[in-house]
């Protein structure tokens, strides 16, 4: 909602901390990286491989030392790395968890505007119509339009066109 004035927002300031603080929370995790689309498709294969065949893994690099040459990773190497994605997973539902549930505040504050919004438009509404209340005309218009641009067209319920009969190739006739 835009506003005329130069007053800044009181939410701005709390949210600037706020924002602070989840970008600070990146050097609490060890080895944070971005995420990179590209980089992320590599790596799925790898990373749902099942828990039962890292165990594996780690027990077969742990008891055949030529293994471990071979690949350049010891089994403590390999149980970190699981034990890490283990224990951070739910920090990644967490924060997800966080993520809608502001989302869902949002919502719910937007929602609150919008109440009070309709109801300042319909008492406006009738006070325009009043004798005394001409000079809210031009505002009950402007508002009106703004309101009429958001409503999108209904969509037609026509029926679709019935999907195309396709007819079973013949069966061969055994002559050659």
């Amino acid at each position: 909602m835009a506003t005329n004035d130069s007053t800044p927002s009181p939410h701005t300031e709390v949210v600037k901390a706020l924002l602070d603080k989840i970008r600070a929370l990146r050097d609490d995790v060890p080895g944070f990286v971005h995420e990179v689309p590209e980089e992320k498709r590599k790596l799925l294969q790898k990373y749902t491989v099942p828990d039962g065949f890292l165990e594996s893994a780690g027990v077969s690099v742990q008891t055949f030392t030529r293994l471990e040459k071979a690949i350049g990773t010891d089994a403590a190497r390999l149980r970190n790395a699981f034990n890490f994605a283990l224990s951070y997973d739910a920090v990644v539902k967490e924060a997800f968890a966080f993520a809608r549930s502001v989302a869902f505040t949002i919502v719910i504050q937007r929602a609150d505007a919008g109440a009070s919004a309709l109801d300042i438009l319909a008492v406006a509404r009738r006070l325009s119509k009043q004798k005394d209340g001409a000079e809210l005309r031009p505002f009950v218009e402007d508002m009106q339009k703004k309101l009429a641009k958001r409503k999108r067209p209904r969509k037609t319920t026509s029926n679709p066109a019935p999907a195309p009969i396709v007819e079973p190739a013949p069966a061969p006739s055994g002559k050659v």
